[in-house]
C-alpha cells in the first residue's frame, strides 16, 4: 500500500506536469494556428476532465434537478453560470492577490473565507428549497414546470463562488510571462469545458427524474405527492452536502 509520502510525491509531480503542459500551452499560442487550436483544444478538454474533480457542485447539481421539474436547457443554464462565477472569482482573487491558492488546489487566505462563503450560501438555498418543497406538500395539483427562482440566483453563484484552481494556474503564468490575452482565452474554453460537464450532471438528473415518474399518472394524487416527496428529499440532500463540505473546511 502506498505511503501518504509516496502519494503526496505523486501529486506533486502531477500537479508540475500539468503546470508544465498548461506553460507550453500559453506559450504556443499565437506562434501558429495549429499551436493556438491544440493549445484551445488542451484547454477544452483540461476544463471538462478537471469538472469531474471534487468542488465543482456536481452532486449538489444532480440533487436539485431531481427535485425540480425543469427542462434539461435548464441544466445548461445553470451551469454556464457556475461555470462562470467559478472562473471569475479566481481571475478576481489573482488580480487582486496574484495568487489565492496553496499546492494541491488547497485553498487558503482569501480563497479559503471565499470557499467558507460558498458552502454557506448553499446550504441556505437549500434551506429555502426545503422550506418551498415542504410548503407544496400541502398542494393537490401538480407543480409546472420551475426551478423555484433559485437556478437564476443564489444556488448557481453559491456552487461557483469557489474559485478554480485551474484557472489560478493559468492566469499566474500568463501573469509571469506577459501573455496575458492567451491566458484569458485559454481561461474561456477552459470554462467552456467545465461548463459541458456540469450540463451533463444535471440533464442526467432531469432524466433521472423523469424516468421515475414516467409510469405514474401526473394528474393523480400519487404523483402530486411522489413529486412532494422527491423535492423535499433532494433539497435535504442539497443541505446536507452544503453542511458536510463547510464542517470540512472550517475544521
Amino acid at each position: 500500500m502506498p505511503s501518504l509520502e509516496g502519494l503526496f510525491a505523486w501529486l506533486l509531480a502531477l500537479q508540475q506536469e500539468v503546470y508544465g503542459a498548461l506553460g507550453a500551452s500559453i506559450g504556443g499560442m499565437g506562434e501558429t494556428v495549429s499551436g493556438t487550436a491544440a493549445a484551445l483544444a488542451f484547454g477544452l478538454a483540461l476544463g471538462a476532465i478537471h469538472a469531474l474533480t471534487p468542488g465543482h457542485g456536481k452532486a449538489v447539481v444532480f440533487s436539485y434537478f431531481l427535485g425540480a421539474q425543469a427542462r434539461p436547457a435548464a441544466g445548461l443554464l445553470m451551469a454556464v453560470k457556475i461555470a462562470g462565477t467559478h472562473v471569475a472569482s479566481a481571475l478576481a482573487l489573482v488580480a487582486l492577490f496574484g495568487s489565492a491558492a496553496s499546492m494541491f488546489g488547497r485553498a487558503s487566505g482569501a480563497a479559503r473565507t471565499i470557499q467558507i462563503a460558498s458552502y454557506s450560501l448553499i446550504v441556505l438555498a437549500g434551506l429555502w428549497l426545503l422550506f418551498r418543497a415542504v410548503s407544496g406538500l400541502r398542494s393537490t395539483r401538480p407543480p409546472p414546470p420551475h426551478t423555484h427562482g433559485i437556478s437564476s440566483g443564489l444556488l448557481p453563484f453559491a456552487i461557483g463562488l469557489l474559485p478554480c484552481p485551474m484557472t489560478m494556474l493559468i492566469m499566474t503564468y500568463a501573469m509571469a510571462n506577459a501573455t496575458l490575452l492567451a491566458g484569458l482565452l485559454l481561461t474561456l474554453v477552459l470554462a467552456i469545458g467545465i461548463a459541458a460537464t456540469i450540463a451533463l450532471v444535471g440533464t442526467i438528473g432531469v432524466v433521472v427524474r423523469r424516468g421515475l415518474f414516467a409510469a405514474i399518472d401526473p394528474g393523480g394524487r400519487r404523483y402530486v405527492f411522489a413529486i412532494g416527496i422527491l423535492e423535499v428529499l433532494s433539497s435535504v440532500a442539497i443541505v446536507v452536502l452544503g453542511g458536510v463540505f463547510l464542517l470540512a473546511i472550517v475544521r
